[in-house]
């Protein structure tokens, strides 16, 4: 994965060999639309320090839903924990409608429930679950347009194992990751197309659902493109902010 053109601002003790804290953070990913934290252009800033990570993190506008604006955070602090030698982590939300809340809940340990009294923790994981759902849906669909190109037919992909596959690796690995995210089975001897549901695609129904996943691939994809365009202008307009204060 390529981030030199989003990477943070790092500030690192000398000798310090800060590429572990960053392929933490590379797996971390934005629920709603499946891309990396770190590619997406949301960590804005990274410091170690006596083993304590803090981490700033700006969302493209300061009205991001609340719930997703946590697990983001929440997902960020419990990856670089499972980093050796850290033994702290903080998270800041830069120019967020819910900040304190969140920032308080996170760094502390707290459940989404015990910062957002009401909203409850049984939703946020269902929410989680949706776009691990639609994640899934939209990864699957790179590797079918993969086959499809390669000029397999619909009966040939649909008798696919997962262990019969030699698909661009990147697209498989992912593929295969999130499967076991959300339990369905990843095993040579497993059907490679299924479901959300983990039910395999039979060859009459396969490019109906084709179709559904291509549209769920293009409207995250949509999302995407929305926001770092979001996130762009509110950096220029930050930089420019900066230029026109006078000393």
């Amino acid at each position: 994965m390529t981030l030199s053109r989003s990477l943070p601002q790092c500030e690192f003790p000398a000798g310090y060999d800060g590429s572990v804290i960053l392929e933490r953070l590379a797996q971390v990913h934005d629920p709603e639309l499946d891309e990396p934290v770190l590619q997406l252009g949301f960590v804005r800033a990274l410091q170690v320090r006596d083993g304590h990570v803090r981490v700033e993190l700006q969302l493209p506008t300061s009205w991001c839903a609340i719930n997703f604006a946590y697990l983001m955070a929440q997902d960020i602090r419990v990856a670089l924990l499972g980093v050796r030698g850290i033994r702290e982590v903080s998270v800041g939300l830069s120019d967020h409608c819910a900040a304190g809340e969140i920032e308080a809940a996170v760094n502390s340990g707290k459940s989404f429930a015990e910062a957002f009294p009401g909203q409850g923790s049984q939703g946020l994981e269902a929410l989680r679950r949706i776009f691990l759902r639609k994640g899934f849906l939209s990864r699957q669909e790179r590797l079918l347009r993969e086959l499809r190109e390669a000029g397999y037919p619909p009966a040939a992909v649909c008798a696919m194992r997962v262990g019969d596959l030699s698909s661009e690796p990147r697209t498989m690995q992912r593929y295969l990751a999130r499967r076991a995210e959300l339990g369905l089975g990843s095993s040579p001897a497993d059907p490679l197309i299924v479901d959300a549901d983990g039910e395999p695609v039979p060859a009459e129904r396969l490019e109906a659902h084709y179709r559904n996943v291509r549209t769920v691939r293009v409207a995250i994809e949509a999302n995407g493109s929305f926001c770092r365009a979001v996130l762009a202008a509110r950096h220029v307009s930050a930089t420019a902010g900066e230029t026109d204060v006078q000393p």
